[in-house]
């Protein structure tokens, strides 16, 4: 079983390594454009409020520290941009060199971020 994981951070994230406990044999790839993979989401307002001091005091996991803990490829800085269903490929882009490849999926996951305008 494939299963790709569209975003991270607490839904992405969460979902992964739920998915590892479920089925230690699955491959499980993450893909997010943003940087981290994992931030603690309750500890903005510390920030902001000045609480805490330092943004890396916010970050719970890095991509490395991911896989080395649950067995999960996590590729940050890659945006998918066309999913096909039919074939179940997606098509993603590496934001740093604007290279394009597909990967394939069994199961697709869609938890991606949103954002007010």
């Amino acid at each position: 079983m494939k299963v790709v994981i569209v975003g991270g951070v607490a839904g992405g994230a969460t979902t992964a390594a739920r998915l590892r406990r479920l089925d230690e044999k699955a491959q499980i790839i993450m893909i997010d454009k943003g940087n981290h993979i994992s931030f603690a989401n309750c500890g903005l307002p510390y920030y902001v409020g000045d609480v805490i001091k330092d943004k890396k005091d916010l970050l719970l996991q890095t991509p490395k520290s991911f896989y080395d803990r649950f067995n999960i490829d996590v590729r940050v800085r890659e945006e998918v941009i066309k999913i096909d269903k039919e074939k179940k490929k997606i098509l993603i882009k590496k934001l740093e060199t604007k290279e394009e490849y597909e990967e394939t999926y069994d199961k697709l996951v869609l938890s991606t971020r949103s954002r007010t305008n």
